[in-house]
Parts: C-alpha cells; sequence; structure tokens
C-alpha cells in the first residue's frame, strides 16, 4: 500500500490541493491515481506526471505519463506526485480552423456556468472529515450541485450544517430511535453507516466526560439547516431528494427539543414538589385471580405454586425472583398467572426504568368482604407490604429536612402536632417546653419573648453614671430616625459619625456636669463596648450574640429621608387604583401620562459646576483628571421635565412603569414651569408620539401636587380645559397625589435613570459679549435677570445662546438612556408663541376676556362663561379635576365625540373612593363604585375640616 501526497495544477494555478492518497502499488498506473483524485472529472485532458521524494528537490517527469507504473515510486522510493494539465498550443499554420466553427469565450464562459459543481473534497484526517467527503459522494451519487460559482460558498456551508448535525447525533442513534426519531433514510446510505460502523468514535472509545444532548445546541443544529433549505437555490426540481430528507432531519430534532423541553418542566415540577412523585396510594392496583385445574397449571407456574401452596392466607411474597428476564415473557407471565388456588396479585409501578413491584398472596376459597377477619389480615398484610416498599424524597424534601435550623424542642413540638401525635413527653420539663412555645405560635404576639442579650456582660453598675447621660443624650436631642422603610420600631442615629465620636460628646457632657478630670467614681467604658450596647444591625447574625440591645438604636448609613404623612394618603393611593382600573377598563382609547419635574440642574459661569449628582466611576482618558468646582452658588440652571407614556397592561397586577418616556430641558429663568406650559409641551409630546397614529379620546394624567399641578389652582384648570379643547379630547382626566407623597408619581422612577445621563458631568455656560456680562453681573437672582433682560433685549437672546449648547449636550447623554428596550426621546420646551397661540385658540372660544396672568379661582368668579362650562363639563375635586364632552350638538364648545356612541354612554366620571361595606378600614372596589354618583365626604382632610366646623352646643356651655 503506497501513501502519497498528490497535487493537480494547471500552468501555476492549483486546481486540486497537496491531500493525501492511499493506492495499492501492484495492477495500478498513474492514470488510476489520477481518476481517485480527479473523480474523472478531467479525463479529456491531456497530463503530464512528475514526481519526487523531499519537497526541496526539483520534480521531475514520468515519461509514460499516465501510462506509468506505480511501482516506480515504490523501487524509488517517491512520495510526491503531481499532475499537470498540458495547454493546446496549435499552430494555426498548420491546422487551419474556420472561424465560424470555433466556439467563442462567452459561449464557453456561458456553459461553465450552467455546471452543476459541489465543494471540494478536503484531506481527511479524522472521521470529521471523512464524514464531510461521504456527504459530498452522496452529493454527487444524487446528481446535485450549485452553478454560478456558489458551491464553495453557500454549498460548502450547507455540507458543513449537515456534517455538523450527524457529527452531533452519531453517538446518540439509540437513545434517538428510543422517541422515535429515526435518522432518514438518505443519510443511511452514507458509505461509513453502509458498512455498519460509525463517525463520532472517540465518543464511546474516549476517557472524557460524556455530554449529552443539549436542547440549545440541537435547536441550533435545526435552525441553522432550516436557514439554508429556506434559500433559492432549494427550490429547484434537482434538490427534491436532499430537500425533503433535511426537513425529516430538522423534524427529529426539534421532535427531541421538544421532549427534552418537557421532560425539564416535569423534572423541575417533581423536584420542587414536597411530595414523592410515585406513591402506592396512586400507583398501585390490587386484583383476584380465580384457582384452575391441576391439569391446567403450566410449569412456569409450578414453584411458585409450591410456594404458596405452604403459605399461610394472606402472606404475601415478591415474585421478582420468578419472573423472566425478557420483557415480554415477563408481561406475559403476570397477565397469564393462574395457580390452583385463588390468589391476590398487588403490583407498584414505580415508574422510569425502576419497572413493577409485584406481591402475590393466597386467599381463602370463598373470601367475602364483610368477614371481618380477613378484612383485618388483609389491612396488616398491606401495611407490610407498604412499609417494605423503597421511598424516593424530592430534593425539595430532601431540604426541608436538611436545612432546618430549630431546636429539637421545636421540632418535637411540631411533630406532634402536625403528625396528631398522643404520645406524652418524656419529661415535665419538655412538657411545659412544648406548651409554652404552642401558645406563642397560638398568640402570635412578639411582646411575649424576652430579648435574653440583654442578660449579656456583667451586672456591675461601674458605668451606670456613661449609660445614664448616654440615654439623656439620645432623648434631649431628639435626633432619632425611624427605619427607612417604617416597619420596626429600632431606631437610627443620624448625627453621631462613629462610635469614637458619640464617646467623645458623651465626655464632653459629663466633663462639663463633674469638671475636668472627671471623679474617679465615674467609669469610661472602651469604644467596643459601647458599640455591644446597641442593637446588632442584622439581628439575625451570629456576631448579634455579643449584642446586649442597651439602647434601641442603631448604627446605620442613612438609606433615604423620612416621609411626611399625610391624613389622605389612603384615600389619594385608593384613587390612583381608580385611575389605573379606569385605563384598564378603556385602556384602546386611553392615553396614561405621568408627569414631574427633577431638581434644578445647575450651569456654572466662570468655572464648571457639577449636576449635584452622586457620581458613579467614569471612563476618562489616562492622561486627563475629572473635576469639577466643588460650589453650589450658580445664577443659571436648567430644569428636566419628565413625560412618561404609560404603557397600560392588561389588569391591574401588571407593571405601570413601562413605555416612552420623553424629556425637555428647559431654562429656569425665562422658561418658568407653569401649568399653561405643561399643558403646551404635553400636547407636543403627544403629537410625537402619535405621530402616525391617531390620538386616544381619552387623556388622564398624574402628576404630584406642586403649584403647576395642583387640581384646585385656577391656573391649572384653566390649562387642563385649553388642553382639553385643542387635543380634541372626548374626556381628560387629571389626578394628583397626597401631599409630601410625590414618591408615589410613577415618573419618580425616571429619575434614577435620569441621573444616570446627569452623573459625571460638569456644566459651564458659554461667554457672552462684555456689555451683556457686564449686566448679567449686576444681577443676583431671577428677577433681577428676567427684568435686565426686559430692558435689554440682546442680554435676553443672548443668555439663551449662552446654554444652548449645554441643553443639546444633555439632550444626546439622556437619548442615550433605555427604559425597557425603549429610548428616551428628548423634545425643546414650549416657547411663550406657541403658550399664547394654545390659551387664545381654546380658551378664547369661551370667553375671549380671559387673560393668561389672570387666572386665580377669585378671578375666574368673573367670567360667568368659563363658570357656565366648568359647571356643565366639569367635574371639580380636592384630587382630581375631570372634563368630559357634553355631546349635545347645540354646544358651542364640544366637538363631535370620537369614541363609538356605546363606548360614550357608558362612560362616566372617574368615582371619588369610599369605604367598603364589607370593611370599612379599606375603600370599595372600583367595579363596585364606577358609574354611580359619589362625592368626597370621605375624605380625611374634609371629614376633619367638618368636624372642627360643628358648633359647640349651647347645652353644654356654662
Amino acid at each position: 500500500m503506497l501513501y502519497l501526497l498528490v497535487q493537480v495544477n494547471e500552468s501555476i494555478k492549483c486546481v486540486i490541493s497537496e491531500r493525501v492518497v492511499s493506492i495499492e502499488a501492484i495492477d495500478n498506473k498513474f492514470s488510476d491515481l489520477f481518476d481517485a483524485i480527479t473523480l474523472g472529472q478531467y479525463n479529456d485532458r491531456e497530463v503530464k506526471v512528475f514526481i519526487r521524494q523531499e519537497k526541496s528537490e526539483n520534480w521531475r517527469e514520468v515519461d509514460n505519463g499516465l501510462k506509468g507504473d506505480l511501482k516506480i515510486l515504490e523501487v524509488l522510493g517517491f512520495l510526491r506526485v503531481k499532475f499537470c494539465f498540458v495547454e493546446s498550443n496549435l499552430n494555426t499554420q498548420d491546422i487551419p480552423i474556420p472561424t465560424q466553427n470555433r466556439e467563442s469565450a462567452f459561449s464557453i464562459l456561458m456553459q461553465n456556468s450552467r455546471k452543476l459543481l459541489l465543494p471540494q473534497r478536503i484531506t481527511e484526517y479524522n472521521n470529521c472529515d471523512r464524514l464531510y467527503n461521504e456527504i459530498i459522494e452522496l452529493l454527487q451519487d444524487l446528481k446535485v450541485g450549485w452553478m454560478g460559482g456558489v458551491h464553495d460558498t453557500i454549498g460548502k456551508i450547507f455540507v458543513n450544517r449537515i456534517k455538523d448535525a450527524i457529527w452531533y447525533i452519531d453517538p446518540h442513534h439509540s437513545t434517538l430511535n428510543a422517541r422515535s426519531c429515526h435518522l432518514p433514510i438518505l443519510f443511511t446510505q452514507l458509505k461509513t453507516y453502509q458498512d455498519g460502523d460509525t463517525y463520532n468514535q472517540y465518543y464511546h472509545s474516549g476517557h472524557h466526560k460524556k455530554i449529552q444532548l443539549s436542547q440549545h445546541k440541537l435547536l441550533q443544529l435545526s435552525s441553522s439547516l432550516g436557514l439554508s433549505i429556506s434559500q433559492p437555490w432549494a427550490s429547484n426540481d434537482i434538490w427534491n431528494q436532499v430537500v425533503p430528507a433535511i426537513l425529516s432531519l430538522i423534524g427529529i430534532l426539534e421532535k427531541y427539543v421538544q421532549y427534552l423541553n418537557e421532560a425539564t418542566i416535569i423534572m423541575t415540577k417533581h423536584h420542587h414538589c414536597d411530595e414523592s412523585a410515585r406513591g402506592p396510594e396512586n400507583n398501585c392496583i390490587m386484583y383476584r385471580t380465580a384457582a384452575c385445574k391441576r391439569d391446567n397449571l403450566k410449569d412456569k407456574y409450578k414453584q411458585l405454586n409450591n410456594l404458596l401452596f405452604e403459605k399461610q392466607v394472606y402472606e404475601h411474597v415478591n415474585i421478582q425472583q420468578y419472573l423472566p428476564n425478557d420483557v415480554m415473557k415477563r408481561y406475559r407471565f403476570i397477565k397469564e398467572l393462574q395457580l390452583m388456588f385463588p390468589i391476590g396479585i398487588y403490583r407498584y409501578h414505580q415508574g422510569s426504568h425502576l419497572g413493577t413491584i409485584n406481591f402475590v398472596w393466597k386467599i381463602p376459597e370463598a373470601e367475602e368482604f364483610n368477614d371481618e377477619q380477613n378484612e383485618t389480615l388483609k389491612a396488616r398484610m398491606l401495611a407490610r407490604i407498604h412499609e417494605g416498599l423503597p421511598h424516593y424524597f424530592t430534593r425539595q424534601m430532601q431540604k426541608n429536612v436538611l436545612n432546618k435550623k430549630v431546636t429539637p424542642a421545636v421540632l418535637r413540638m411540631l411533630h406532634f402536632d402536625l403528625t396528631g401525635n398522643a404520645a406524652v413527653s418524656s419529661n415535665s420539663i419538655s412538657r411545659e417546653v412544648e406548651e409554652r412555645l404552642r401558645l406563642m405560635l397560638t398568640l402570635a404576639d412578639p411582646t411575649i419573648i424576652s430579648d435574653l442579650r440583654t442578660n449579656n456582660g456583667f451586672d456591675g453598675t461601674k458605668f451606670n453614671i456613661f449609660w445614664d447621660e448616654t440615654e439623656a443624650y439620645f432623648n434631649e436631642q431628639n435626633l432619632l430616625a425611624v427605619d427607612e422603610r417604617r416597619h420596626e420600631t429600632i431606631l437610627y442615629m443620624p448625627l453621631a459619625l462613629s462610635v469614637r465620636d458619640l464617646r467623645e460628646i458623651i465626655m464632653e457632657k459629663l466633663y462639663i456636669i463633674h469638671g475636668n478630670p472627671l471623679p474617679f467614681t465615674i467609669h469610661i467604658p472602651s469604644e467596643e463596648w459601647i458599640r455591644l450596647q446597641f442593637c446588632p444591625t442584622n439581628a439575625i447574625a451570629t456576631r448579634s450574640i455579643h449584642h446586649t440591645g442597651r439602647f434601641n438604636v442603631k448604627f446605620k448609613v442613612q438609606g433615604q429621608l423620612l416621609r411626611k404623612n399625610s391624613d389622605d394618603a389612603h384615600y389619594c393611593a385608593a384613587l390612583f387604583r381608580y385611575l389605573r382600573e379606569f385605563c384598564i377598563k378603556y385602556h384602546q382609547w386611553t392615553c396614561l401620562i405621568s408627569a414631574d419635574d427633577k431638581h434644578k440642574v445647575p450651569i456654572g459661569e466662570d468655572v464648571a459646576v457639577s449636576t449635584g449628582v452622586r457620581n458613579r466611576r467614569s471612563m476618562v482618558d489616562q492622561n486627563s483628571t475629572l473635576a469639577a468646582a466643588d460650589h453650589d452658588f450658580t445664577k443659571l440652571s436648567l430644569t428636566p421635565s419628565v413625560t412618561f407614556f404609560i404603557s397600560i397592561p392588561e389588569d391591574i397586577f401588571g407593571s405601570f412603569y413601562d413605555g416612552q418616556v420623553f424629556v425637555s430641558y428647559k431654562d429656569t429663568t425665562f422658561e418658568p414651569s407653569s401649568a399653561i406650559r405643561h399643558s403646551t409641551e404635553f400636547l407636543n409630546a403627544l403629537n410625537i408620539q402619535y405621530e402616525h397614529q391617531v390620538t386616544p379620546p381619552i387623556l388622564c394624567l398624574y402628576t404630584d401636587g406642586g403649584p403647576d399641578h395642583r387640581c384646585n389652582y385656577g391656573s391649572v384648570q384653566i390649562a387642563l380645559i385649553a388642553l382639553f379643547l385643542q387635543g380634541d379630547f372626548d374626556m381628560l382626566i387629571a389626578v394628583r397625589t397626597a401631599p409630601n407623597h410625590s414618591w408615589t408619581n410613577p415618573a419618580e422612577r425616571i429619575m434614577s435613570i435620569l441621573n444616570l445621563g446627569l452623573q459625571g458631568v460638569a456644566l459651564k455656560r458659554n461667554q457672552m459679549s462684555p456689555e451683556s456680562e457686564a449686566l448679567f453681573e449686576t444681577a443676583n437672582t431671577l428677577d433681577d435677570i428676567r427684568k435686565k433682560a426686559q430692558e435689554f433685549n440682546e442680554l435676553n437672546s443672548e443668555l439663551i445662546e449662552s446654554i444652548a449648547n449645554i441643553q443639546d449636550m444633555l439632550n444626546n447623554r439622556t437619548e442615550r438612556l433605555v427604559l425597557k428596550d425603549k429610548k428616551f426621546k428628548c423634545h425643546g420646551s414650549a416657547s411663550e408663541e406657541t403658550i399664547t397661540k394654545l390659551f387664545e385658540k381654546s380658551i378664547f372660544v369661551i370667553d375671549p376676556t380671559l387673560k393668561i396672568d389672570e387666572t386665580t379661582q377669585s378671578q375666574i368668579r368673573r367670567h360667568s362663561a368659563l363658570i357656565e362650562f366648568m359647571d356643565t363639563h366639569c367635574h371639580a375635586r380636592a384630587y382630581s379635576f375631570q372634563i368630559k364632552k357634553c355631546n349635545n350638538p347645540t354646544c358651542p364648545y364640544c366637538k363631535p365625540i370620537r369614541l363609538p356612541s356605546q363606548e360614550f354612554h357608558d362612560l362616566s366620571f372617574l368615582p371619588d373612593p369610599i369605604p367598603s361595606q364589607e370593611n370599612t378600614d379599606h375603600y370599595a372596589a372600583f367595579q363596585s363604585v364606577y358609574g354611580t354618583e359619589t362625592t368626597e365626604e370621605y375624605r380625611p382632610t374634609y371629614m376633619q375640616s367638618q368636624a372642627n366646623a360643628e358648633p359647640i352646643p349651647k347645652s353644654i356651655l356654662v
């Protein structure tokens, strides 16, 4: 056998790269070697043969060419062979060829482009390469291929994807066959499979971890194959034999993926279950079999018959040792089981591959169910059988037993309660402990438990003076803050910087009282002993056992400031829930907006000033320094306004913190926040949000209780009416938060994301002209700046221009922020011209005499037309303001309704929260009060004001 390195060249071009070929030297010529490497594709070409021994030597031509005997190589010891195509150089003068019979170059190119070609074979270094080549041979036998030169790109990718799929499942054919996932017949014709061999032999023979079929990998392989056959070339008729086989291969891969997914779900459920997956109560069957005659007893049952004949009635026997090994024979053995006397059979199906446990026993000739003795014997027998059955515990059951950190007394008491064990405790002490534990669990009162950590340390009075002074310091300063979540009674001390600092504070107080130095009777404890007098940070940690808990105080980093409570907090929470349920009810017709202003962003003048956002680590140049001025006195600033278009969920339990966010940076000096400005910006944001859609006919707003959003302010009501008329809404509902409860506004959650765009930023305005700088230097307040700007128009325009680049920069940074895969959008603030235009086009329709700066409640009362509109179209409350079209054709203000007639007929104002009839501590559900007439008589602050306004009866005056 010769092992040669063979290549095929045409001039200097390599047609077939060098590869290893094995061939017999006897009775073979160079032509046989040439056919083996070219597969007969170049039989019509003239070929020269060259050989050499080493790569560094020159090629030596073989005189006989393809007719030469391969024995030459064996004799000379040459291992390298090169076949070169000979170019035909015919002399046109010797052999004249008519021009009309000569084939044109274009025809030759067209013929070559229509040839079906396959990817070239590769050198076989391993079985994976052999699989690749055999797939090409299979495709060649089917006479398929690619035209246009794509066989080395698309074709090679397709063959590689088939190779990867077959190689991956090659070691797992038995596993797939067990699930009826058989390899397509086309691929069973591969040469290796025809020889009864496999490709991935290393999987079974190698000493490595045997990786099972992966759901992710199978999906990846099937999707890659599907991507290939979805290309246009696969629709050609020549692929009619291949494409169905590929679809079948994809089908078996996806079928097994589905099985793996279902098995994973079932196993996960079993792992987290507190009960065994299988048990005798659900997975056993029991039946009786009549006796047979002696002549009918089969030979295979004689041994079992003799054994049971000597047993007592209801004495069970496990027949596992009598069962055949073959599955079908075992099945028939049990199905046809019949002995010379009646027997009972008990079968317990363990599941999986564990098989079935089978018991048989002898029963009386005439078993009667009312026979008390027989029933007792049967019950005892079943109890013994169940006791001997194997028990399989799930992972959760094991965790429930192993991961318990409770005392034996608690475990014993729980065991008594759960199992109903009536046994008496072994001694009186254990009985008393168990009774106390049962009493504690029944009362569920934590105050009856005493913290034994107060007994830590010694009972001496050595440091009592110091402790008394510390306690007095806590009481007199009133410096304690409650827990940040307000669910505990432990207090926190926000003043003392450390234990050392507290120790020095108390010592200074003692010096003032007793003088310095202190008397020898006053002792000062160490810092560590002072620290152990406080409550531990983590009460369940092991180190907490060393704390005494003398002071009900913790040292802790402050997480957030205290929130001032409001009497109407519960009322406003119910109102906000009503608003959300209203939006869900009319979700296809409703737009829900949450809006809020962030704290001002300062702008430096001579130096860059930080935005005030707590910085995180930022990426800067290696040789640069990230720095900003540390003072916070600035004249100019920007006010970020957030408009949050909330995606309304399908039910009340869905998230209301998803949607599109709009941000605008307003110049605090010339663009102060006002109700009419917010309405104008709402309208601009609506036009952007619904640029390619129809604006919903119902608009709901939820804001905080600032002066630019307070619903009972005249300016806010006028601005909402202008938004309602200009936007042509069928209904507008504006709700605000309770006082000091702006944190309930969903827009507040956007602020933390907005901080990411502002962190690590220092701002500085551009320089203005010397005249404007001199004027600006003399103005110290916003009012001064506005007055100067009114007197000198150039100062106004130059100030706006000096911060324009800052607004652009912040817009660019903000638009890089994302809320649940939706990027923030920025829009410009409303100009004075736009605000005036909105006011005139809407409010002037009702009353043209109303001025934009005269919108207080007392000023509004002077305009009768406006009051009439509010009485007939509006619904005003302390925490809400609603406007609805009257649907009156003669109404001069309302346009035709946009909702369907039936929907508008069912549309009602948002109800006021009223107490529930079942539980007066809670408010009634939205469904029970929507569409009914309600008032805000149950608002807590209103009820308090009414109670305070009641006159004192004259009968009690003395």
